[in-house]
């Protein structure tokens, strides 16, 4: 290994003066691989936020989801929320500007263009449910009559509007969601096909992705809810996929809508999970904002660094490059990016500055040292070539650790973050030595900087770093049990560490999703649906009375025994109960599910008669398929850990006597918050195998390249301690960590071994060399101790900047990662030298000398040999 890596050294040294030579080559290879890459982003970029994009597309709670879709249709619901200002929802002027604003609403939601030519995304609601419209049934004799509650007969004084509130006390289903129990707010549910347009509903992929809304196949009539066609087996329907952006385009025009003057007596609140798409939309738009801050503080700190334009330049053109070389790869690749994109790029921005700084900052110290600028480069790359490539190779071993889950989104993140990684070693290697060649910092610059930069101003790094071999040379056993004991304490708090999903914490307090899940939560139906699917695979199973009472027995325990987390239920059963009630005076006694099959058939019947759109609503046609709609409050995936295993548990064991009437029928649990859950399960096991995947190739890849397995423990440990002490450090504060959070772990390793495996290389070298360990070590952290402070400070500052994001899942990560960083500082000026010290590993010197050695032998046998 020793012979291979002075092979690698010596190539290495040869490497900017090939770049030179090969530069028309390098740039035209460069300039074309720029623009394909340019022009696969521009054509073929797609984003994609649903919860499914962390599944395999084959995974069984896709699976499920597609088929109660392919029943149901969507349910990516929109849900606003109005406070009127008199207070009253029942008041005049309130149901007047609800009337006004629900017919604008559906107005606009018929059109096919908006008014000045452009695509309508109203035309994606197909149904607006409010207090206008809600339907109540009346008995008239044998028949069922279903009328809306204000309709077209709007109540004109207040004893006819004191009549309409009496006639929505009366309806259990109105309660919470169309009024709030003060009727100090009121819901208005906008239905929408997002996520639900099969692929043989006439539109081609290429449609869908570049623009859903300019379609009118999208356009479906108001007040009608038909089912899908069900030609097909529901498992296996195929979807045609959303962008992200449709979401958000949908939400925002109901937004701007709002935001009419008409509407002024109202405050509005938009929730639903197409509000959380915007919302991650926004982010989006937001991160690029941070990216770009981000970037300004390494130009300001790589000045203050370098006083070089050329050293502010050059390593963002690297980053900017291997970005879009990344990116632009995997839109070629078909790939689908999501928020975590944004991490991506804060990846790449770390492993090629990082790099680069170092190229920089040995470049210097030979230029300080009288080199020429073509030895200067030879010199750099021979001491920090290698250690760059064993950084590189282990951050990419980091992320492609990802792939091993089975999860698009990690594998995508993983994936691409590998390319990014790649393509910035490559461009170090083979680029800046032309790009120092055309534009370089001065011998002045460099003779200037050794006497006294502008951080050296504030702090003299080169006399702190002094202090600090000197300090971990005389306290390097304390220093080592005391970074061991806290060690086991942070994995303890990690242990302690709880993964929950929460919707409105993905927000920060004061946010308009934050504050409109806090209104629906407090006032109206909560804000989280779970969905039970029902698929009985035998016609009219849902007009069994003893399937509707099993239902409703069951439903009515859950609500029982979790009142403080389900708010109101749907079903089928709440249909016949509520129209048998009707159908007898009102009387409350009958507000039960009929004995008699062929009652419970007559009133399903009349029920259909009466309002075929809500019955479609929870029932197919052939009533072998139907679900039971569960709302509730909003609150993190941990709490409700108990719920779902008893739901699961329930629908395993607790219809014995439905299975044995029905031997083919499946209960199965779906729906956005039960993706979420899924999620979760999957998220933990995945990360903690790629994260454990990792750290194994890591540490074997420094044993391999320092020669022995001591060497290779002494340089994985300071590794170790970043990520133990952000999640150890949670776990004891009681934070808890959501799927984007526990992203940041894999990143945690990779950034945190860049700057130990250029210490422990550089530091092997100069133990080869000298044989004295505490010469060194005083070397190393000269020479490269500088290098890792300024990576440092870039790197965590500029993985601070996310900290400002409204989103909470690239806040978290960015505060996490710049947080390891310093940890990682501290580890590798303090804890490694320690180490180093205590046990003084060999790394491989005896071996390297007798190579040197034997490799001088021959070189002095060919010299003697030629002058004979």
């Amino acid at each position: 290994m020793q012979y291979l890596l002075n092979r690698i050294q010596d190539w290495l040294e040869t490497v900017p003066e090939q770049s030179v030579r090969w530069r028309w080559l390098i740039l035209l290879v460069l300039i074309s691989s720029l623009g394909l890459s340019i022009w696969g982003v521009m054509t073929r970029m797609t984003l994609d936020m649903s919860p499914e994009v962390w599944f395999a597309e084959d995974a069984q709670p896709v699976l499920v989801r597609n088929a109660f879709r392919h029943q149901f249709g969507s349910d990516e619901d929109i849900f606003i929320a109005y406070k009127p200002k008199s207070g009253d929802v029942f008041s005049a002027d309130a149901l007047q500007t609800l009337v006004q604003l629900h017919r604008d609403i559906e107005n606009k939601s018929a059109a096919i263009t908006l008014a000045d030519g452009s695509s309508n995304p109203f035309n994606r609601i197909i149904r607006i449910d409010s207090l206008y419209n809600a339907h109540y049934q009346i008995a008239d004799g044998d028949t069922l009559i279903s009328r809306p509650l204000i309709g077209h007969d709007f109540p004109r004084t207040e004893a006819e509007r004191e009549a309409r509130r009496d006639i929505a006390l009366g309806q259990k289903s109105f309660e919470r969601m169309f009024f709030s129990p003060d009727f100090t707010t009121a819901g208005i549910r906008l239905k929408t096909n997002l996520g639900a347009m099969l692929k043989s509903d006439g539109l081609s992929e290429e449609v869908a992705s570049d623009d859903l809304l300019s379609s009118g196949d999208f356009m479906l009539d108001i007040g009608a809810m038909d089912a899908p066609s069900v030609d097909a087996a529901p498992e296996a329907a195929k979807f045609l996929e959303e962008q992200v952006l449709n979401y958000a385009q949908v939400v925002r025009a109901i937004r701007e809508s709002l935001e009419d003057p008409k509407y002024a007596d109202f405050e509005f609140h938009i929730a639903g999970s197409p509000s959380l798409m915007e919302f991650s939309m926004n982010s989006m738009e937001q991160a690029s904002g941070l990216i770009g801050l981000m970037i300004l503080l390494i130009i300001v700190l790589s000045w203050f660094s370098f006083r070089s334009f050329s050293a502010v330049v050059w390593p963002l053109s690297i980053v900017c490059i291997s970005v879009v070389w990344a990116v632009g790869l995997g839109c070629w690749l078909g790939l689908s990016y999501t928020a975590v994109l944004a991490l991506t790029v804060m990846l790449a921005i770390a492993v090629g500055v990082a790099s680069c700084i170092h190229v920089l900052n040995a470049y210097l110290l030979f230029r300080q040292e009288h080199h020429s600028h073509e030895r200067a480069m030879a010199l750099c790359y021979r001491q920090t070539g290698t250690p760059i490539l064993l950084t590189s190779l282990t951050t990419m071993i980091g992320m492609l650790s990802l792939t091993l889950a089975d999860m698009p989104i990690m594998e995508v993140f993983g994936m691409v973050s590998a390319f990014a990684v790649l393509f910035s070693v490559l461009l170090v290697l083979f680029l800046l030595p032309l790009m120092l060649h055309i534009w370089r910092p001065t011998h002045r610059i460099a003779v200037a900087r050794a006497r006294q930069s502008t951080i050296q101003r504030i702090f003299n790094i080169e006399a702190f770093l002094g202090k600090v071999a000197e300090f971990t040379e005389r306290f390097s056993k304390p220093i080592v049990i005391i970074y061991v004991a806290a060690f086991i304490l942070l994995i303890y708090g990690g242990t302690k560490v709880a993964i929950d999903s929460n919707y409105a914490e993905q927000a920060r307090e004061g946010t308009d999703l934050r504050n409109a899940m806090n209104v629906v939560d407090e006032k109206l139906m909560g804000g989280m649906a779970l969905e039970i699917y029902l698929n009985f695979n035998h016609r009219d199973a849902l007009k069994d009375p003893v399937v509707l009472k099993a239902m409703d027995e069951w439903v009515n325990d859950l609500k029982r025994d979790y009142p403080d987390k389900i708010v109101k239920t749907f079903s089928l059963a709440d249909v016949v109960k509520d129209s048998n009630k009707v159908m007898n005076q009102g009387d409350p006694k009958f507000e039960v599910i009929p004995d008699d099959p062929r009652m419970a058939a007559q009133l399903l019947y009349l029920f259909d008669s009466a309002n075929s759109a809500d019955r479609r609503a929870v029932v197919s046609d052939d009533y072998s398929h139907g679900h039971i709609s569960f709302m509730l409050r909003n609150a993190g995936s941990y709490e409700y850990t108990d719920m779902f295993e008893r739901i699961n548990d329930d629908i395993a064991n607790h219809f014995p006597q439905l299975h044995e009437r029905y031997p083919d029928m499946e209960m199965k649990v779906t729906g956005s918050f039960h993706l979420i859950m899924a999620l979760f399960d999957l998220v933990i096991t995945t990360q903690l195998k790629s994260f454990g995947f990792a750290l194994i190739a890591i540490s074997v890849v420094m044993m391999i390249s320092l020669g022995s397995i001591q060497s290779g423990l002494i340089s994985t440990l300071p590794n170790l301690m970043p990520a133990a002490f952000t999640f150890g450090i949670l776990g004891w504060l009681g934070v808890s960590l959501n799927a984007d959070t526990l992203v940041i772990a894999p990143i945690i390793l990779g950034i945190a071994v860049d700057d130990t495996i250029h210490f422990i290389s550089h530091y092997r070298e100069s133990w080869i060399k000298h044989g004295d360990v505490r010469k060194a070590m005083h070397e190393t952290l000269r020479e490269v101790g500088q290098a890792v402070i300024f990576t440092t400070l870039i790197l965590g500052f500029g993985f601070g900047v996310l900290i400002f994001s409204s989103n909470m899942g690239l806040a978290k990560p960015g505060a996490l990662g710049s947080a390891a960083i310093f940890v990682a500082l501290l580890s590798d000026l303090l804890f490694l030298p320690a180490l180093i010290y205590w046990f003084k590993p060999e790394l491989g010197r005896d071996k390297a000398l007798q190579i040197r050695r034997s490799a001088q032998t021959h070189l002095g046998t060919l010299e003697s040999g030629g002058s004979q």
